[in-house]
Parts: structure tokens; sequence; C-alpha cells
């Protein structure tokens, strides 16, 4: 079978994705060394200027680094199945593709706001500078807009590529057979998928929350020590079970899944009518990290949470249409599920 161009494409900028996070993740962990170093010998800049680094920074830019490292390996190892076009490949390539545009299309939209909303001066800087700083500031956070506008677009740019007939038909082997009525899908749709994927990755993330040292927001509600570590073991088992549930199309997985959506979306609602809860966690954050409290400016915060209430508010919208439009191929009690050629 005849390797599309768009394909041999793709998996170069995985490898160069790939070999970037690698350089980062050695810069993060050179990090860490370095401030764990700083920190047990107590000698320090930061120290004698009378502010303390927190004893949990190294061990974050070690998290940090594995972190990008098993990431890279991901997009290595999609890279080199995509060259062999192993059908698990393009599915995972979607899923990469996916995580992209979530990451690129807020970031965007948050750089935008920072560049529509002018930034206060230090209280020691020279006013005769605000122009040429407010001006700098408007360039970096265009150039850091633009960058994540490329990384929304290499994601979305993959999901629609890869769903092509013609690329599903290079990876399944079979050429021509989607034009004769036969499907070389499964009855899982992609978006379905490419969900589940997305559900059981939110999994391990709950357990990084459980050893993070800083509380966790619920409904409201400021969660510290075993009460927090009870509640996200839980929740990041249901997510286990709904991301598994889904992959094998069970009608109890999809339920849960939209139980779940109803939750964030009640949250998401009750930051919004009460968005002091918000400003008070964060101040328990900084100060269980032992970073001091930002000041921004009022606009800024208010656009800020504009933004990110908006994204969770159309990201909710998105996958309940997922889970109710594709009810059909979940299998209920008593009846066989029904198969879904691709679209």
């Amino acid at each position: 079978m005849k390797r599309q161009a768009g394909i041999t494409v793709s998996a170069i900028v995985l490898i160069l994705g790939s070999l970037l996070q690698l350089l980062s993740a050695f810069g993060a962990a050179a990090a860490g060394f370095v401030e764990h170093g700083q920190i047990a010998s107590g000698g320090n800049v930061a120290a004698k200027a009378g502010a303390t680094m927190p004893a949990w920074l190294p061990g974050f830019m070690y998290g940090f680094s594995a972190f990008l490292v098993a990431l890279a390996v991901w997009g290595i190892l999609t890279a080199v199945g995509l060259f062999r076009l192993r059908r698990w490949a393009r599915y995972s390539v979607l899923v990469i593709g996916g995580c992209l545009a979530l990451i690129g299309l807020p970031s965007l939209l948050m750089m935008l706001v920072m560049m529509a909303v002018p930034l206060p001066m230090l209280a020691n800087a020279d006013p005769s500078q605000a122009q040429m700083v407010h001006t700098f500031t408007k360039v970096m956070f265009g150039v850091i807009s633009a960058f994540y506008g490329i990384v929304c677009a290499v994601g979305v740019s993959w999901l629609v590529y890869f769903n092509r007939r013609q690329v599903r038909e290079v990876f399944a082997g079979m050429p021509g057979q989607l034009s004769q009525g036969q499907s070389t899908e499964s009855r899982r749709p992609m978006m379905i998928s490419v969900l589940a994927v997305f559900i059981m990755i939110g999994a391990p993330m709950c357990l990084i929350m459980v050893f993070a040292p800083f509380p966790a927001a619920i409904l409201g509600l400021i969660l510290h020590g075993w009460v927090k570590a009870a509640v996200f073991l839980v929740y990041g088992a249901l997510m286990a079970a709904a991301g598994v549930g889904l992959w094998r199309l069970e009608e109890w997985a999809r339920r849960l899944a939209l139980a779940m959506q109803v939750v964030g979306l009640a949250q998401l609602v009750l930051y919004i009518i009460r968005p002091s809860l918000i400003t008070d966690y964060s101040a328990e954050v900084n100060q269980a990290m032992n970073v001091p409290q930002p000041q921004s400016p009022a606009q800024l915060q208010t656009m800020m949470y504009d933004v990110s209430f908006g994204f969770g508010a159309l990201l909710f919208v998105a996958i309940v249409w997922i889970l109710i439009h594709y009810r059909g191929v979940f299998r209920h009690p008593n009846a066989p599920a029904q198969i879904e050629s691709p679209a």
C-alpha cells in the first residue's frame, strides 16, 4: 500500500516535536537539580533577599521532566507506527491531534485576552518606559499566540486528515472496499474512541492530584489531606471505568460519562454564579505552595474567567453531543449493538 505524503509529513512533525520535548525534559531536570542543590545549601540569592524557594519545586521539575519524556516516547512510537502504516497509529495520532487542539485553542484565546488588556507597570519601573514596555508585552503575547495557533492548527488538521476515507483505507490495507460497501472501520466511531482515550488519560491525572502538595476544589468545597486523596481516587477510578467502558461500547459507561459531565456543569455554573470561590481557592493554593499572591488587574481576571468558562461550556456541549449522537452504537441490555459505517 502506497504511503501518502501527509502521513510521512505528520510522522516527521511528530518526531521533531518529540525531540523538542526531550530537550525540554532535560532542561527541566537540570533546573530541578540546580534548585535542589540551592535549597540544600541554603545559600541561594532568593534566600539572601528574604524570599524562600518552595521545597516542592525540585520534585515538581523532576516530575514534569518525566511527563515530557513519556509524551516524547508516545510521539516517537506513534511516528514509527505511521511509517509502518499500523492501524493503532492512526488512532494514536487522532488522540494526539485532539490533545493539541484542546491545549492550543484555549491557550490561544488566553494569550489574545492578555494582549487586549493593558497590564500594570511595576512599582519600581520608570514611567517614561511605559509605552515601550507595553509594546514589548504585546509583541511577546502575539508571538506566543502565533505558537499556540500553530499547535491548534496542527491538531485540527490531524483530526481531519486522518479521518479521511483514503487515509483510513491506507491503514486498513484494503483499498477500494469502502466504495464497495464494506466498512474497514470497527463499529466504534472515531469520536467515541477519542473521547474514551481522553477520559482514560484523565484517570492518572486524578492520581497526580492525590499526591499534589496543594488543596483541591470541587463544587465550591476546598479539600485537603486524606479527604482530597479519597475523592480523587474514587473519581479517578470512575474515569478509568468510564473510559474502558466507552471503548467497549457499554451503555452503562455512556451513562456514567454523561453523569460526570453533569457534575462538571454544576461546578461550572457554581463558579460562574460565585466567582469569589475561585479567588479563595487560588489564595489557598498559593499559600500552600509558598507562592506570593499575584496582583492582576480586575479587568484581566474577569476576561480570563469568561474565556475559561466559555471554553468549559463548549467542551461540555461537545462531549454531551457525542455521547447522545452515537448512543445507537452502545450495547443496551438484551439488545445487540448497531453497526455504524464511517461518515
